[in-house]
């Protein structure tokens, strides 16, 4: 049985209909998420016993997915509707991948999350990160970090950010700190513009992460870049949580260490080399992010559509890019390196 949620704009809510279509040729049982603007049959999360939840958006609509199920620990599989770093299966690949779920040809790949308890209180379960911070911008915050009873070291900074293996390449990785591959026993702690030079620490996931002495202008917790939990105490201690978040994975080669090492690829110069500025803003674009539309081009890049249609011509021709048919809609391009 499916569970189908999807984030309400009109990308995502196509790709649910295309699922729910695929879904009812295999005859195969699901339930869609009650708020969504699609006629089937509804049901809320906690109200049915599903196999494995079928998650339609951005990569923000993924971590509020599994926020949403707390302690929950069911399979998700992400389809992203936009350019994605969690989600493996997009427009033009999702019926493949559930054609492997229909075979048992997939994995579940366990991801740490973590939780802030403070006053009693316990924090929604992140599974990117969860950054201490001054709700007034540019206001500097105070604090103690104190790991397994001992003071490790005092600090004035913009702020504190405990990311997870998958959170080190979000905030953490902007601000300085490590890329963590796989999933390893590890959380990584990353002062954000440390005012006594502090670099970013990584500890064993069962240490005691303990933040005290804590000043400044309404201090605020912030889960996932998105949750946000005024503090109203000088102490509050962060944990990796027993709840995982599960994943539906496939393959070694579209895993989160793959999109990293695409980041990592130097452009060919000599292709380039005689190309515009925004033939190679393009194509390291693609390189970067993947598969893309003309329109997500032109929203990433910034660039005016007639400069985006020149410049992918010119790519086209030299056989640097390829285009392909978009899966759902005959009308789009989608390019790709």
């Amino acid at each position: 049985m499916y569970f189908i949620t999807s984030k309400a704009d009109r990308e995502s809510l196509e790709i649910a209909k295309n699922v729910i279509s695929l879904l009812k040729e295999g005859n195969l049982k699901y339930a869609i998420a009650k708020e969504l603007s699609i006629i089937a049959h509804k049901k809320e999360l906690s109200e049915i016993d599903c196999e494995i939840i079928i998650a339609i958006g951005d990569d923000g609509f993924i971590l509020k997915t599994f926020r949403r199920m707390g302690k929950g620990q069911k399979p998700i599989f992400p389809i992203a509707s936009v350019q994605s770093f969690l989600a493996q299966a997009n427009i033009l690949n999702f019926k493949y991948y559930l054609n492997l779920i229909e075979k048992s040809k997939y994995e579940i790949f366990k991801r740490s999350r973590l939780v802030a308890k403070f006053n009693k209180t316990t924090s929604p379960i992140g599974l990117n990160d969860i950054g201490l911070f001054s709700s007034k911008s540019a206001s500097l915050l105070k604090y103690s970090l104190v790991l397994n009873e001992e003071i490790f070291w005092k600090d004035i900074a913009d702020g504190l950010v405990t990311a997870t293996p998958t959170g080190s390449t979000g905030y953490s990785l902007s601000a300085g700190g490590p890329i963590i591959l796989e999933e390893p026993n590890i959380l990584t702690l990353t002062p954000i513009s440390s005012m006594e030079k502090h670099s970013s620490l990584i500890v064993s996931d069962n240490t005691k992460i303990k933040i005290t002495d804590i000043g400044g202008y309404k201090p605020t917790l912030i889960i996932d870049g998105e949750v946000r939990l005024p503090l109203n105490t000088k102490e509050v201690i962060i944990e990796k949580s027993p709840y995982s978040a599960n994943f539906i994975i496939f393959s070694k080669e579209h895993q989160l260490e793959s999109k990293l090492k695409k980041r990592a690829i130097k452009l060919d110069i000599n292709k380039l080399r005689d190309l515009p500025a925004s033939s190679k803003l393009i194509y390291k674009l693609l390189q970067y992010e993947g598969n893309m539309t003309q329109k997500e081009i032109i929203s990433s890049s910034l660039l005016p559509e007639r400069t985006v249609r020149y410049a992918l011509n010119l790519l086209l021709k030299k056989g640097i890019i390829t285009s392909q048919p978009h899966f759902s809609d005959a009308r789009q391009t989608v390019y790709g390196v």
